[in-house]
């Protein structure tokens, strides 16, 4: 990260007339003053993303923006993340590095304490958002101040919000009712509103672990199946040895775009403005890109790899809601404590309107 400058200020923001030193008569002062050279910067922006997700060509897209709106005076250096994604996040929130793009898992995994860690959790409970459109709508709103307020706990400036998408099952036979998913062996990320859901409430078997010992269980039979997004299945090759993906909007995986707060707070209201608005722009792209993504995916999983799509109705897929509906309960007698202390005031802050 090389030297910030405090107070910047965006392109076209009034640059001081000089005076000239002979014969006392005032320069004229054009309408768009060029920025002068010395009044550059260059952040770091840390994509915890692969190269090539829509994560990573909307942090190429926000740097580009933010350029042209400054005429050069702030850069934006894209990057992959040098270590493990939690841990890049911190150096984001200890101004290590500049800005942070990534999946709202990881905000969630950041929290050292309960009530941290909950909120960015809580928008992934089951069936939250009937479908990709309101989830925006919500996160573009008091769901997404409320998740600032958050972050901003965290040393961190929300920017803007993305999605990574719905999370969808893969496996070796069709999966179109909750029957059809007992007993099976379930490859999970581990976040516990998936685990309550499929154990507790759908009878599978889950198997926590990293995408990297997923595929030769996968291959053996050992797993019969996976949930995660598209994009990360069809990176990792799963349609490969799966035979159908089921689609129901069961567990939204929001992105999340931050900036260290210190540095945000020491911008002029205009950079700052221009700083927001182009991440608003890059992140909004963002989700249109993924669905796109995602609709490619389907195509070419159908027609190169066979994949059986089996896109569920909202009758098919209240049969598996029905049976979560106890999650959103406090009373119910199997409600875990956590559960019942902090979800259910952050799930009001995501319930569309």
């Amino acid at each position: 990260m090389k030297r910030r400058l405090t107070k910047l200020t965006a392109a076209g923001l009034a640059v001081l007339a000089l005076t000239g030193c002979t014969g006392g008569a005032q320069e004229e002062v054009s309408e768009e003053p060029p920025v002068p050279k010395n009044v550059e910067t260059t952040w770091t922006l840390v994509v915890g993303q692969p190269e090539g997700s829509t994560c990573w060509d909307a942090a190429e897209s926000f740097a580009e923006a933010l350029s042209d709106a400054t005429e050069g005076a702030v850069a934006v250096e894209v990057q992959p993340r040098p270590l493990d994604r939690v841990t890049s996040l911190e150096q984001a929130a200890a101004g290590i590095v500049d800005l942070y793009l990534d999946s709202s898992f990881i905000y969630g995994s950041y929290g050292d304490e309960e009530e941290l860690g909950r909120p960015f959790f809580s928008v992934t409970m089951p069936f939250l958002f009937p479908d990709a459109e309101t989830a925006a709508e919500v996160l573009d709103s008091t769901g997404g101040e409320a998740l600032n307020g958050v972050l901003a706990e965290l040393g961190l400036r929300g920017l803007a919000y993305g999605e990574l998408g719905f999370r969808y099952l893969t496996a070796d036979r069709p999966v179109t009712t909750p029957e059809d998913l007992e007993g099976l062996r379930i490859r999970t990320a581990g976040l516990l509103e998936l685990f309550e859901s499929y154990i507790g409430c759908w009878g599978v078997r889950l198997y926590p672990s990293s995408y990297s010992d997923v595929m030769t269980p996968l291959s053996n039979g050992t797993y019969n199946g996976q949930e995660s997004t598209l994009a990360e299945a069809d990176a990792a090759g799963y349609q490969t040895v799966q035979t159908d993906v089921t689609i129901f909007p069961a567990f939204y995986e929001p992105a999340i775009l931050t900036m260290n707060s210190d540095l945000y707070d020491s911008l002029s209201p205009e950079l700052r403005e221009a700083v927001d608005r182009c991440g608003r722009e890059a992140m909004a792209d963002q989700r249109l890109r993924n669905r796109e993504q995602e609709a490619e995916i389907l195509e070419r999983w159908q027609e190169e790899d066979g994949i059986a799509v089996h896109v569920l109705t909202e009758e098919q897929w209240g049969a598996f809601q029905a049976l979560t509906e106890r999650l959103y309960d406090p009373e119910d007698p199997d409600h875990q404590d956590w559960f019942a202390d902090c979800t259910p005031e952050w799930v009001e802050q995501f319930r569309p309107s």
